[in-house]
């Protein structure tokens, strides 16, 4: 089983199988996935798509779970790349979460695998978003924990706060929302960062040792 700092280093590296063979076929898999879902999809259709034999794609993912997971795993890399992209160039810490969490959800609206899956293949999507969520979740707080330590070292962010504490508490409000959108929270970009400002800052800004 892959521990949640394993399962990190993927989300964050490209992970040991990233090359351009093996993103030619995952480029493959998600344009199919996207198209027709991942359960009606087969690996000869994924061959067909990218121009490799099976022997080459099965050698790199010797399972249609282990191919859908490797898709899911570059879009949480790729999402990660675009979000510290987003929040780079700003000054604060107070900023950056008030634009990741926009960030953030903006993504999520734009993500059409995900959208597929949850419309049309909920139970191959909600296991691993909900039951099975557990590692993926513990990527996440590690990588916004690892940025709120970086903050606490230059002095931008309280040093009594919990970064892990703290992560939680975004990235499991960010699940919820992603997964259930409806609701009286904005997430439009204007409305989220309101939301981010007046109710997420405080518990950065406002918590006490």
């Amino acid at each position: 089983m892959t521990s949640d700092d394993e399962l990190l280093r993927s989300l964050l590296t490209g992970g040991p199988e990233s090359e351009p063979q093996t993103d030619r076929i995952l480029d493959a898999a998600l344009r199919s996935f996207e198209t027709y879902g991942p359960r009606r999809t087969t690996m000869d259709d994924v061959a067909r798509e990218c121009g490799l034999g099976r022997a080459t794609i099965y050698r790199r993912f010797p399972t249609k779970g282990d191919l859908v997971t490797g898709v899911l795993l570059r879009e949480a890399r790729r999402f990660f790349a675009e979000l510290d992209e987003a929040v780079a160039a700003l000054p604060t810490l107070e900023e950056r979460l008030i634009e990741g969490f926009a960030v953030t959800l903006r993504i999520s609206r734009e993500q059409r695998l995900m959208t597929r899956l949850m419309v049309v293949e909920p139970e191959l999507f909600l296991p691993h978003a909900t039951v099975q969520a557990g590692p993926l979740l513990a990527a996440a707080r590690g990588y916004l924990a690892g940025r709120l330590r970086t903050a606490q070292r230059a002095g931008a962010a309280p040093p009594h706060v919990d970064p892990e504490v703290v992560a939680e508490i975004l990235i499991r409000l960010t699940h919820s929302l992603m997964l259930t959108p409806d609701g009286h929270i904005p997430l439009d970009d204007e409305g989220a960062r309101t939301f981010a400002r007046r109710y997420l800052l405080p518990i950065i800004r406002d918590a006490t040792p």
